[in-house]
């Protein structure tokens, strides 16, 4: 077969590897000066061109970050070249189960902790996706795929169809991509929609909308959550798979709300992909916290500094919210994707100042109730505008007694970041360059 691979980052240069270990006659483009990838390429046995349009192909593998209105991959489409994305081709080429995860938040944890359930209980299984490492630099042959998907993934996946489906939870984001919050969620729906009968569909009981996707798939959908009608849920101390107690909720390795829920995600998908309650119970009493998710990195002079810097969709911020006790001085900001952050209102009550950074931050707290204080820091770098957030917010928790400085930014990092976890390192650094102050060491 003949294939064009479309954008050559992680996802891209997975596949088009994968794709010439498979045999087929394959050539790679991507926008960037061709002194970055083609010899790259060439040397894992492509061809390299710098027009894709002039290339006569079977299938296009384009890579998530390219729109899928992009005016070449139109143009390929009238040739009669088929569009698909990295997750379609292996599911296509690798054959084996699937476990998929999807959501607005909360699906690279849940994908880490189903593939740990798998792993305790000694099933093979790989790990991969929108989480790192591409899929298709891991996928095998009759092994459990357990694959974080995201919707621009899910745009080109047509027939993707995983016997265990998951959706964590819907809420805005990435509408400067989908346009409206209702195509965004239709493109999360397609997982489900196209799943084939008696694959398990996983859905969070607790959703507004994605509870309503049952209807679809009546006889084969599970629910999970934190209240006492879900499948896979908290009640009585205990946490139930059905009618049978797992284990008891002390057990449980985070108290927070959005982590609780996550791990009963994570419980419904391992244990409908087979894994025995057993493995189950002793993988989720050791389930770790995705870095940058909600972690505390310090305490100090009655200040807690939490970082959630890959909280950049509503359902993820507001759960960090709810989490962190308050006072809390709230540091947002970044590059917007369509966020409402006046839709957070109920979950800031107990912010008492918000610090805005980054492209979006003035938006973001002119937004925001006027009953915290609001400031904005402008810095062309970064790093010196978290260093600078991040003292404003101390100064001011230890002002009050005591309090929370949160970095759940709702918007991505790439105005002044590299990633999510480059940001995050920014304000690990940034608390460790304050604390190490006398001020605050002698405390």
């Amino acid at each position: 077969m003949r294939v064009l691979v479309y954008g050559l980052g992680k996802s891209g240069l997975a596949a088009l590897q994968l794709a010439v270990k498979q045999g087929h006659t394959v050539t790679g483009f991507d926008a960037r000066d061709p002194s970055e990838w083609r010899d790259a390429i060439t040397t894992m046995g492509a061809s390299a061109t710098l027009k894709p349009t002039s290339v006569h192909c079977d299938v296009c593998i384009a890579s998530p970050g390219v729109p899928i209105d992009h005016p070449d991959l139109r143009a390929l489409q009238k040739q009669g070249t088929e569009v698909i994305g990295e997750i379609a081709w292996v599911s296509r080429t690798v054959p084996g189960p699937k476990l998929a995860v999807t959501g607005t938040a909360g699906k690279g944890t849940v994908s880490r902790w189903a593939f740990d359930c798998l792993q305790q209980a000694g099933m093979d299984a790989v790990l991969g996706g929108n989480i790192d490492p591409p899929l298709a630099a891991v996928a095998k042959n009759d092994v459990w795929a357990v694959t974080e998907v995201s919707s621009f993934q899910l745009e080109r996946s047509p027939g993707y169809d995983a016997e265990v489906a998951v959706i964590t939870n819907l809420g805005r984001d990435h509408l400067d991509r989908h346009g409206t919050l209702e195509t965004y969620h239709a493109t999360k729906r397609r997982l489900i929609e196209q799943q084939s009968a008696g694959h398990r569909a996983i859905l969070n009981a607790d959703d507004p909308v994605a509870s309503t996707w049952a209807a679809l798939r009546p006889d084969d959908t599970w629910t999970f959550g934190l209240g006492p009608m879900a499948d896979v849920r908290l009640d009585a101390g205990q946490v139930w798979i059905a009618d049978q107690p797992l284990m008891d909720a002390r057990e449980l390795p985070h108290e927070a709300p959005h982590l609780v829920a996550n791990t009963l995600a994570a419980i419904a998908a391992a244990t409908a992909a087979g894994a025995p309650a057993t493995a189950i119970r002793e993988a989720a009493t050791a389930f770790e916290a995705t870095p940058g998710r909600f972690e505390t990195v310090a305490e100090r002079c009655g200040v807690t500094f939490i970082d959630d810097s890959i909280a950049t969709r509503d359902v993820a911020v507001a759960a960090a919210l709810r989490g962190a006790n308050g006072p809390v001085a709230w540091i947002l900001g970044g590059q917007d994707k369509g966020a409402d952050p006046a839709a957070l209102a109920a979950d800031a009550d107990h912010v008492r100042l918000a610090i805005g950074i980054g492209a979006a931050g003035e938006a973001y707290v002119g937004a925001l109730p006027k009953a915290c204080d609001t400031h904005v820091v402008r810095a062309e770098r970064g790093v010196d505008a978290m260093d600078a957030a991040v003292r404003m917010a101390a100064e001011a928790a230890r002002s009050w007694g005591g309090g929370t400085v949160l970095l759940a930014p709702l918007g991505a990092s790439f105005d002044q970041f590299g990633s999510y976890t480059e940001r995050g390192a920014a304000f690990r650094g940034a608390v460790r360059r304050l604390l190490e102050e006398p001020t605050w060491t002698d405390c």
